[in-house]
């Protein structure tokens, strides 16, 4: 797990997982109303990966069954990567959360 981000009244928990068939990894993302504590699954997401020397790019997150949206990410090197995550959900609002990760 990865650290949660609260930004504008909306958690964001995010998860790294390793995929099955050693293609890299899925960041899995769930999104809650901090104040009623219901899940958040409409809306759109995207998602920037930064690796220890360089930005990799953005992609767009696909919504997922269980209330979450998830992105295969690959983590080639050693270091710190940094995830932002830019949303606009049903409530119309802009948003960006952000997440790291140490790859050893």
């Amino acid at each position: 797990m990865l650290q949660d981000n609260v930004v504008n009244g909306v958690k964001a928990s995010a998860h790294l997982m390793d995929m099955q068939d050693g293609m890299g990894r899925m960041i899995m993302i769930m999104f809650t109303d901090e104040e009623s504590g219901a899940l958040i699954s409409e809306g759109q997401c995207a998602i920037k990966v930064e690796s220890p020397d360089q930005t990799l790019g953005s992609a767009q997150m696909m919504a997922m069954n269980e209330n979450m949206f998830s992105s295969g990410v690959k983590l080639e090197q050693k270091g710190t990567y940094k995830f932002t995550v830019g949303t606009k959900l049903a409530d119309g609002q802009k948003r960006s959360f952000n997440f790291s990760y140490v790859h050893q």
